[in-house]
């Protein structure tokens, strides 16, 4: 039920980080098992793979580890007692990787 729960949180969150920022051309996933695939544009949907390396090495600097997935996503795969408050801290670094790497 907390992996059904909070997965739609934090998806719900990262959704509302592809809305804001042009970067990122899909959410995806089941559960809290979700991928974020970074892209140089929504229209062209390019894989960015550079940026994703950047977001990734600036999250992991800010003590948030994901793991790079493909050619240009970044995979969240949490431990399934996450809460929503550990989400709220994730998603937080995780924006403001994507600030600092754009």
């Amino acid at each position: 039920d907390n992996s059904r729960e909070v997965g739609a949180y934090l998806e719900a969150g990262l959704n509302k980080l592809k809305d804001k920022y042009d970067c990122i051309g899909d959410v995806r996933g089941l559960g809290m098992m979700l991928g974020v695939e970074f892209v140089t544009d929504k229209a062209s949907l390019t894989p960015d793979a550079e940026l994703r390396d950047r977001i990734e090495m600036a999250c992991f600097n800010k003590g948030l580890i994901l793991l790079g997935c493909g050619s240009n996503s970044i995979r969240w795969s949490p431990p399934l007692i996450l809460e929503k408050a550990h989400v709220d801290v994730a998603l937080e670094i995780f924006e403001e990787a994507i600030v600092a790497s754009i």
